[in-house]
């Protein structure tokens, strides 16, 4: 009687072990935090390249904004439609 029961207690073990559930409240991934607010990316026109907008250089136009990567590409935008324009 008492190996029947030590044997019940071992398969009891091994089976809450072998087939333990997940925990039941999922762990925040770390871009999951309470109020993160995730910030807009743009493309830069000039090398296609998204950069958040936070970190972009930006250009007013007459019409619109555009952002750039850097300044690099600003500047060849800027070189390039004045060249169009003549």
């Amino acid at each position: 009687m008492f190996r029947l029961i030590l044997l019940a207690g071992i398969i009891y073990v091994l089976f809450k072990w072998l087939f333990r559930s997940a925990p039941s409240t999922p762990r925040p991934r770390p871009f999951d935090q309470p109020g993160e607010q995730i910030e807009e990316m743009v493309q830069d026109p000039v090398c296609g390249t998204y950069v958040p907008l936070g970190q972009s250089v930006s250009l007013r136009d007459e019409n619109e904004t555009r952002y750039f990567c850097s300044t690099a590409c600003r500047d060849i935008f800027l070189k390039t439609s004045a060249d169009n324009k003549h």
